[in-house]
C-alpha cells in the first residue's frame, strides 16, 4: 500500500491555525473572566452606596409624619424596565418587614439573609443595619439580568472580533503558504527543464534563502554532468571524425585494387571488403548524427525558410535511389519560414527518406510529399509492422530485423530532434487505405519571424 505523502500547505496551515485557534478561545476565556470580576465590583460597589445612602436617609428622617419608605425607589420606574429595577426592604429591629418598594411586587425576600452581599434568586443582595438598633436594616436588590446581557455582549463581541482576525489571520496565512508553494512548484519547474542538454544553472528568483544551499550543490551537480557529457560527446565526436578518414582510405584502396584483379574470386573478396567498409562508413555517419542529436541541436535564433533545404534533400534522394522510377516527389510549393535548425531537418528527412529507401519492398511506389506547408510525409510499401515491432525500432540500437542493413539508429536521431526543434513525428502502419506500408508525418512549427 503507498503512503500518501503530507501536504506542505495542509501542515504549514495546521502548524498555524490550530495554535491560532486555541489562543483566540482562551483569549475569550480571560476577557470574560476580567470583565465579570470588573463589573461585579462596579455591581457591587453601586449596592453597597445605594444602601448606606437608605439606611442614612431613614436614619435622618424617620418618626417625620408622612414619610413613605418603600417610596424612596420608585424614581427608578422612570428609569428602568420592570426586570431591571432594584428591589428594597426595609426591616424592624426584630427582623420583621416594615415596609418595601413597590418594585418588589410578588418577589420574596429570600431567608436567611446574612448581613452583607450574598447573591440568591437571580439577584445581588446586601444586607446593612443600622448603626441606631431602634432603626433596623435594610435590603437592596440589584436584579442580574443587566449584568449578565453585558457580560454576553462583551463576549460576543470579542468572539466575533476574534473571529474575524482569525479570518483574515487564516486568509493571509493561506495567501502566504500558497504563495510559497508556488515559489517552489516554480524552483521545481525550472529544475524538471534541465536535461543532457540543457545543464545551466537554475533560476535563483523563486529560492528562498534556506533553499540556496541544496540548490548551490545541484548546480554543482549539473556542472559536474555537464562537464562529463561534454567529454563524452568530443571523444565520440573526435573518434567518429577520425575513424573516416582511415576508412575512406581503405575503400579507395580496395576500389584501385578491384579494378587491377581480373580473377573473380578475388573480385568477390574484393566487393565483399567493399560492401563492408561501405558500411562502417555509414555506420559512422550515424554515430556523427547522433553525436550532434545529443548536443542539443534544435533550433535558430531566427526563423529560416526551410523550402529549399526540404527540395534539396528530396532531389538527394531520388539521385542515391537505385530505382528512381519508383519514387514519387511532391515538392514544397510555397515558402514555410519556421526556427528548426537546417542542419537538425537534414539530418531528420534524410533518416527518413533513408529508411524508405531501405524497407521498401512492394510494387507501390515511396511518396514523398511535402505539398503540405509546413508538412513532410513518407510514405513507402513494405511488410506491416506489428505494434510490438513498432514499439522496438524506436529504441536506440534495435533493428527491424536481424538481417537488416540498418543500425537501429535512425528513427532514435529522428525522435531526438524533434523532441529538441519542437517538431512532430507520427507514425501510422499500415498506411492509410491498405493492409500494407509504412508512413510517416513530419510536422514544422510555424513561426511568424519571417526572416525575408
Amino acid at each position: 500500500m503507498t503512503r500518501r505523502h503530507k501536504s506542505l500547505v495542509q501542515s504549514l496551515l495546521g502548524s498555524l491555525l490550530v495554535p491560532g485557534l486555541a489562543v483566540m478561545v482562551i483569549g475569550v476565556l480571560i476577557v470574560q473572566h476580567i470583565f465579570k470580576d470588573e463589573y461585579d465590583e462596579l455591581l457591587d460597589a453601586s449596592l453597597i452606596g445605594k444602601a448606606h445612602l437608605l439606611v442614612e436617609f431613614i436614619e435622618t428622617t424617620q418618626g417625620d409624619a408622612g414619610f413613605d419608605v418603600g417610596g424612596l425607589l420608585d424614581f427608578e420606574s422612570k428609569l428602568r424596565k420592570p426586570d431591571e429595577r432594584a428591589l428594597m426592604w426595609y426591616l424592624d429591629p426584630d427582623g420583621q418587614v416594615y415596609a418595601q418598594s413597590k418594585s418588589v411586587g410578588a418577589f420574596a425576600l429570600p431567608t436567611p439573609l446574612a448581613t452583607g452581599l450574598s447573591t440568591a434568586a437571580g439577584h445581588r443582595f446586601i444586607m446593612l443595619r443600622s448603626d441606631q438598633p431602634e432603626t433596623g436594616s435594610v435590603v437592596v436588590a440589584e436584579p442580574m439580568v443587566e449584568r449578565n446581557e453585558a457580560i454576553t455582549d462583551v463576549v460576543i463581541a470579542v468572539a466575533i472580533g476574534f473571529g474575524l482576525l482569525g479570518a483574515l489571520f487564516a486568509l493571509s496565512s493561506f495567501w502566504a503558504v500558497r504563495r510559497s508553494v508556488a515559489m517552489i512548484a516554480e524552483l521545481s519547474r525550472n529544475i524538471a527543464e534541465k536535461n543532457e542538454h540543457n545543464l545551466s544553472p537554475i533560476e535563483r528568483e523563486n529560492v528562498f534563502s534556506e533553499i540556496t544551499p541544496a540548490i548551490d550543490t545541484l548546480d554543482g551537480l549539473m556542472g559536474r554532468l555537464d562537464r562529463a557529457i561534454t567529454a563524452e560527446r568530443a571523444f565520440a565526436t573526435n573518434a567518429a571524425h577520425e575513424l573516416r578518414t582511415p576508412v575512406a582510405i581503405c575503400l579507395a584502396q580496395a576500389q584501385r585494387l578491384r579494378a587491377k584483379l581480373s580473377d573473380p574470386a578475388k573480385i568477390d573478396n574484393i566487393v565483399e571488403i567493399e560492401t563492408g567498409l561501405k558500411r562502417l562508413e555509414r555506420l559512422i555517419e550515424r554515430l556523427l548524427q547522433l553525436s550532434r542529436a545529443q548536443s542539443g541541436l534544435g533550433l535558430n535564433a531566427v526563423a529560416t525558410d526551410v523550402s529549399p533545404v526540404i527540395t534539396l534533400l528530396m532531389s538527394e534522394m531520388r539521385s542515391r535511389s537505385r530505382a528512381p522510377e519508383k519514387i514519387e516527389l511532391k515538392f514544397p510549393e510555397t515558402h514555410f519560414s519556421t526556427r528548426v535548425d537546417p542542419d537538425a531537418l537534414g539530418i531528420i528527412l534524410n533518416n527518413m527518406f533513408d529508411n524508405a529507401l531501405k524497407h521498401a519492398s512492394g510494387p507501390v511506389p515511396t511518396v514523398v510529399d511535402a505539398s503540405q506547408s509546413g508538412r513532410v510525409a513518407v510514405v513507402n510499401d513494405c511488410a506491416p509492422l506489428s505494434p510490438a515491432d513498432l514499439d522496438r525500432i524506436k529504441q536506440r540500437f534495435n533493428r527491424r530485423g536481424a538481417l537488416s542493413d540498418g543500425y537501429g539508429l535512425g528513427l532514435s536521431i529522428i525522435q531526438d530532434l524533434c523532441a529538441q526543434s519542437g517538431c512532430q513525428l507520427e507514425i501510422y502502419v499500415p498506411r492509410e487505405l491498405s493492409p500494407r506500408g509504412f508512413a510517416a508525418v513530419l510536422r514544422l512549427p510555424e513561426t511568424t519571424n519571417d526572416p525575408r
